[in-house]
């Protein structure tokens, strides 16, 4: 579904990804899928993205040969991933989320509260934001952006800071119609391109 991908061509690892309406090549035209996921077709917009978070233990699969891209993303889920980007062992706890939601609480990346619940765009780039500031980055001293996108009176005041930052950043891009759709809910493949690209600034 073309209109709910994150548009823009990024690339990964020396590679290029489709972005939403561009032509597939042949591989994914014959149903071709990626070595690694099955659900992952060869040439897909969104196939170095998971790769690349796959490769760097970012994102696991949701079973032994599945992604599932099209997939809502968990608040909990991106938790985990922050933590094991700041190199916590994720692996513990009763729940598997444990470990990501205390380290995102003890670091004021998250409240914590509402853990499986779907995490909306704006939620996502707030704790990408709390995260790098943590490192020391983020906007410093007075600023002032204004968003470009149709839709930019839906973006809560508690995220404007953090979505200005990720979206002048080229870590979020805008959707279809010139759209940011700051209170929609992202998928498992949008978030693997988005977190493709957070993971290679200099701060993150």
């Amino acid at each position: 579904d073309d209109y709910t991908q994150e548009e823009g061509s990024q690339r990964f690892h020396g590679g290029s990804a489709a972005s939403a309406g561009e032509e597939k090549n042949d591989a994914a035209a014959s149903g071709g899928t990626s070595a690694r996921f099955t659900d992952v077709p060869d040439g897909a917009w969104y196939e170095d993205a998971v790769n690349f978070t796959a490769d760097h233990e970012l994102m696991n699969g949701t079973g032994e040969t599945t992604f599932s891209p099209d997939a809502t993303m968990s608040r909990s889920m991106l938790m985990t991933v922050l933590a094991r980007m700041a190199g916590e062992d994720t692996a513990k706890g009763e729940n598997w989320y444990d470990v990501g939601m205390a380290w995102a609480k003890e670091n004021g990346i998250s409240d914590g509260t509402d853990p499986e619940a779907d995490i909306t765009r704006e939620q996502m780039m707030t704790m990408l934001y709390r995260y790098v500031q943590k490192q020391g980055g983020g906007f410093m001293g007075t600023w002032m952006f204004r968003l470009e996108y149709n839709d930019r009176d839906n973006v809560s005041q508690w995220a404007y800071e953090a979505v200005c930052w990720c979206t002048s950043n080229g870590i979020v891009n805008g959707m279809s119609g010139g759209m940011l759709n700051p209170q929609g809910t992202a998928t498992r493949a949008q978030v693997a391109a988005i977190l493709s690209r957070f993971a290679q600034l200099d701060n993150a």
